[in-house]
């Protein structure tokens, strides 16, 4: 009885720690909620008031929109300018050509005009008609200028060669005939003498405007003569006549022609024999006939001139 008592009496031991029953984990959860602090309750006034830093934050996404807003009708206006002026370029460029492609239509016009009378006229007309009007003789030199660009090769450089292998260097007195802007003088220049550029109207001071049929150069004191591309009037055989006076005897003669004007190549080189010159080199290709001759013998006084004639070369219209 006394040791009942004194179990009674004893106080109860404490629950194990490891204990993992419904009453310890309802006894956790209830120490967390008390352990942990409430959250402050917000009053209806506060509800509605802007803290500085969100303040902040909207301030900055507002600039932002801004920025993006001016940066896109900045771009959408550089585009629209950039549009409008190459709009502009255009329309400038397609007037300009316009008005380029009109006057290039003008000149070929005149150009054709003028060759044509050329072929009909004889020197001594043509010489009065360019004598009259300057400048209709430079518009037909820009158009031929323009018709040499398409060729394949320039026939000044092959009489320049020719010249420069079959006349004597630093005495030699050389006679272009129908020399335009005396291209041909420029290139012998330190190898002939004297080089005489006749023409029609003296584009520069090297040429000496003149009737080619009657050029003011005495008997027998050329080297050489040249026609390239310039037998181009109706009295051809006054040219040819003129050649074979200025000529010492052997000098020479280069001659370059259209091959469409030509017939007969052969046919037209015992023409030109008739005059008192001999073939030595002959050359065509499909543009252009080259002739070499020398003067073989002094035409007598009074003797007839060959009827010399060239089928007129017309430019077809472009």
């Amino acid at each position: 009885s006394v040791n009942r008592l004194r179990r009674l009496l004893q106080p109860a031991p404490a629950a194990a720690a490891t204990d993992a029953g419904p009453s310890s984990r309802f006894a956790k959860k209830r120490k967390a909620a008390n352990e942990t602090p409430a959250k402050p309750v917000e009053s209806e006034a506060s509800v509605g008031v802007e803290t500085p830093v969100k303040r902040q934050k909207r301030h900055r996404r507002k600039l932002s929109k801004k920025r993006l807003e001016a940066a896109a009708a900045a771009e959408e206006a550089r585009k629209l300018g950039s549009e409008k002026s190459d709009k502009n370029r255009q329309k400038k460029a397609a007037a300009g050509a316009l008005i380029g492609g009109g006057e290039q239509g003008l000149l070929a016009s005149k150009f054709r005009y003028l060759n044509e009378q050329l072929y009909t006229l004889s020197s001594a007309d043509a010489f009065e008609m360019f004598k009259a009007d300057p400048e209709a003789f430079k518009v037909y030199h820009a158009g031929y200028s323009a018709q040499r660009q398409r060729w394949t090769e320039d026939p000044i450089d092959w009489v320049a060669k020719q010249c420069r292998l079959g006349l004597p260097a630093g005495s030699s007195v050389l006679v272009d005939f129908g020399c335009g802007d005396a291209r041909l003088a420029s290139r012998l220049e330190g190898h002939c003498a004297k080089v005489h550029s006749l023409d029609l109207v003296a584009l520069n001071n090297r040429v000496t405007a003149c009737d080619m049929a009657r050029c003011p150069l005495g008997n027998n004191i050329a080297h050489g003569a040249v026609f390239c591309l310039s037998l181009m009037n109706a009295n051809l055989s006054d040219f040819l006549a003129e050649a074979s006076r200025v000529l010492r005897l052997n000098g020479l003669l280069c001659i370059v022609e259209a091959r469409s004007r030509i017939e007969r190549t052969q046919r037209f080189v015992n023409l030109i024999e008739r005059f008192g010159f001999q073939c030595q080199r002959r050359r065509e290709d499909k543009y252009l006939v080259y002739l070499l001759f020398n003067k073989s013998r002094n035409r007598k006084a009074g003797e007839p001139l060959p009827e010399l004639r060239l089928k007129p070369c017309l430019y077809k219209k472009r």
